[in-house]
């Protein structure tokens, strides 16, 4: 019954008709303070691991509610938007992160490429942010369900914040 009704508010918040159940109060809620509480929902692992507040403020109380899969579109979300505004490509998804981050002409960079290692970061990282919204953020976007478990959840999130963090640190050429 509690899959249903979690498939239910995840194709209401998918299909826009979210703005009146997100007004309403989450069934759970994460307090960040309680490190020590005993939680099997993993919400302790989640206050200590996923700190940075781009994410937190987005996945946190629906990873707390037991919505795994829209936890984590919301994080993805989160660094797709974070990279098209820094990148002020006005791109998203796929294309977004390979014109942000490509080799060639990046919009954004961690280094000025100057020999090998430093270009191979660059292509590298290109490839793992395009891929990751490829490979994740399009699932969790069209597949109800698709990340189902806390712990699954837990380990995408935390790639949603290496992303954002790496994004962060990058500036324009």
């Amino acid at each position: 019954m509690f899959e249903r009704v979690r498939r239910f508010q995840e194709f209401l918040v998918e299909s826009g008709f979210s703005r009146n159940v997100l007004a309403l109060p989450a069934p759970k809620t994460l307090l960040i303070e309680d490190f020590s509480a005993k939680d099997e929902a993993g919400t302790v692992v989640f206050a200590r691991t996923v700190v940075e507040p781009e994410i937190v403020e987005v996945s946190r109380d629906l990873f707390a509610s037991g919505h795994y899969n829209l936890a984590v579109h919301n994080a993805f979300k989160a660094v797709d938007n974070f990279v098209r505004t820094k990148s002020g490509s006005g791109q998203s998804g796929t294309s977004g992160m390979r014109v942000a981050f490509n080799n060639k002409e990046p919009k954004l960079v961690w280094s000025d490429r100057t020999n090998d290692a430093e270009r191979d970061e660059q292509e590298g990282y290109s490839h793992i942010f395009a891929g990751a919204m490829l490979g994740i953020r399009n699932p969790v976007t069209h597949e109800f369900g698709w990340v189902s478990d806390e712990q699954t959840a837990l380990e995408l999130l935390v790639v949603a914040q290496h992303l954002l963090r790496k994004a962060k640190v990058a500036y324009r050429p």
